[in-house]
């Protein structure tokens, strides 16, 4: 193990190592238990390196342990419900823990970094003690890899400066004719880029459809959001990386300069090949208006069920596969279909074209069929479409707030997404639905599939995180990034997934209900058992996937994979940045505290 004192001086704490040629012996990383944890000497001079903004992390969950309904526990479990009170804890995640795979626990410390310097000081110093390192920017990740128990969290929330762009150019692409663009900080959150870039700078960033999600660790992952058919991934996008790499060097990453390591950047897992401190991304001119379509529905019978299943994806192979529409479509047990589709570029007319003939035979027979929530094709600006303003005067029950004092009037999050914060997760699968099956030959087998998985687990189809039908240049550009290719032909992304309220197993009075939760899980992997029958080996989306995929380095990155594991063996030989099932994991146990390989 290579050990330095930062007492040294500030000269030996900025020593780097060539990225390409740095190897250490590392078997596993130091615990504070272990006589080899720095001392308050080194934590101290940590601290001073990055300008007082090292702090010990603790837990709010200890005020609910001696006191389990108290009100200081009460406290924190309403802010479990409040993503903008999560981000801004360094102990808490969005999501609570998954069943019989992790749960959250807070890092021992945490720079609260506000520059690129402050984190490179931070991966430098956990390299030299060979401690566990953590990144983590809007803590969303359902896999649990923004947080470790014994580890230096290096927490980017600080680092959200939005810098629009009326034409930017790549450091060492002199000459390329600059494009519209947005520089972010790494700890930023999509809803805030979308306010900055569209509300007030009336252009699109391509970004994700939960609007707390963070910035950085979307694109790392590929990143897909409502319009992806349209303008592709979040990834896809990218023209520029600043990123901090093992060896505590700020790097730029380019389609020029490390542009095997961007290329990485762009799908091949967040926090795995470095510590991304700020994206630069393409911005797009707005379209004209966007909308939704909302309805539920619920057959009489399973026979009308099925027949109800089949007349969308009639609709869904004739009209839904290109450019104009995505979100999701949701199977429900109990025979009911949710309709929450959004589209743009269209005109209201053309949208209500696409969908009355639908709705108008689903009323034609009232015996088979009612509507739970009757049709609305609605539409607005574009300019709108993430406007705090505009839906508080519009439409105030599709948005949430931070409800804390003086929270920024900004700081709004999607209804629908109020059931993922804090969440404790049953189960997650994800797979790609090739465009193939909605070839007349292959209807009936999709939708016999459907209607199966239905019936034992809600079944979400995201229609704009499958990519046919997308423009040939939205195409081409995902095809320079790592995301599995099947995204290329698949005209959905099928989601299977379940969970419950917080809770923390062996917390008194806020445990998970464990029986139902393995119940649910069971329920789950053999629902998502039925749509591999019909689309086998179409891969896993690395965002949304399951803790426990099997084959996962084919199934997030296909051929990819090869080729990401070079990268990251040039960049990070030592696994400094450990995520469980991420590039070059394989070596390491699953906490990423011992080499195992």
């Amino acid at each position: 193990m290579l050990r330095r004192s930062l007492l040294a001086g500030a000269a030996a704490a900025m020593a780097v190592r060539p990225a390409t040629g740095w190897t250490a012996p590392v078997r596993s990383r130091v615990r504070p238990s272990d006589p080899d944890w720095p001392d308050a000497a080194r934590w101290d001079a940590l601290n001073r390196a990055v300008g007082g903004r090292l702090m010990v992390v603790r837990s709010p969950l200890a005020d609910c342990r001696d006191m389990p309904d108290g009100p200081a526990c009460q406290a924190v479990f309403k802010a479990l419900k409040n993503p903008y009170a999560i981000g801004d804890d360094a102990a808490l995640t969005q999501t609570c823990g998954w069943i019989d795979a992790w749960t959250a626990q807070a890092s021992t410390y945490a720079v609260a970094a506000e520059t690129a310097d402050d984190v490179a000081a931070a991966v430098r110093f956990a390299r030299d003690h060979n401690l566990r390192l953590v990144v983590r920017g809007g803590g969303h990740s359902y896999l649990g890899t923004s947080n470790a128990p014994d580890s230096l969290m290096v927490w980017t929330r600080r680092m959200q400066a939005v810098t629009l762009h009326d034409g930017f150019v790549p450091a060492g692409c002199e000459g390329e004719a600059p494009q519209p663009a947005v520089s972010v900080g790494s700890g930023a959150i999509w809803m805030h880029v979308y306010n900055a870039v569209t509300t007030g700078g009336g252009r699109y960033v391509q970004g994700g459809g939960c609007g707390t999600v963070g910035v950085a660790g979307l694109v790392q992952g590929g990143g897909f959001g409502t319009h992806s058919k349209a303008f592709g991934t979040a990834a896809a996008s990218l023209m520029e990386a600043e990123v901090v790499t093992a060896d505590g060097a700020i790097r730029i990453a380019n389609a020029r300069t490390n542009p095997d390591l961007f290329w990485a950047l762009k799908g091949g897992g967040g926090g795995t090949f470095g510590v991304v401190t700020r994206l630069t991304l393409r911005t797009h001119d707005l379209p004209a208006r966007f909308g939704v379509v909302n309805a539920t529905i619920h057959a009489a019978s399973e026979a009308t069920f099925r027949r109800l299943v089949a007349t969308f994806v009639d609709l869904c192979a004739d009209h839904l596969v290109d450019r104009h529409w995505g979100e999701i479509v949701t199977l429900r047990p109990g025979n009911r279909l949710d309709i929450r589709v959004s589209w743009l570029g269209l005109e209201q007319a053309d949208a209500e074209a696409v969908w009355d003939p639908f709705f108008r035979r689903i009323a034609a027979e009232p015996a088979a069929f009612s509507f739970a929530f009757p049709p609305r094709i609605l539409s607005g600006p574009f300019r709108h479409r993430w406007d705090p303003s505009f839906y508080r005067l519009y439409a105030p029950t599709a948005i949430l707030t931070d409800d804390r004092p003086n929270a920024p009037a900004d700081n709004i999050f999607w209804s629908a997404n109020l059931s993922e914060a804090g969440h404790f997760l049953y189960g997650f699968e994800s797979l790609w639905l090739p465009a193939a099956l909605l070839d007349p030959d292959n209807r009936a087998r999709l939708v016999d599939a459907l209607v199966a998985a239905g019936r034992l687990w809600s079944v979400e189809l995201h229609l704009q995180k499958g990519l046919a039908g997308a423009p040939a240049d939205v195409l081409a550009a995902v095809r320079d990034t790592p995301t599995n290719p099947a995204v290329q032909d698949a005209f959905a992304l099928a989601i299977v997934a379940g969970e419950g309220p917080p809770g923390f197993p062996g917390l008194a009075g806020h445990e998970p209900d464990l029986v139902a939760a393995r119940r649910g899980a069971a329920s789950i992997r053999e629902a998502a058992a039925v749509l591999r029958g019909v689309a086998p080996g179409t891969g896993a989306y690395v965002a949304e996937s399951s803790y426990f995929e099997p084959d996962w380095q084919v199934a997030y990155w296909g051929p990819h994979y090869p080729r990401l594991l070079d990268v990251k063996q040039r960049y990070d030989p030592d696994g400094l940045f450990f995520a469980r099932h991420g590039v070059g994991s394989e070596g390491w146990s699953e906490d990423g505290f011992t080499r195992v390989g």
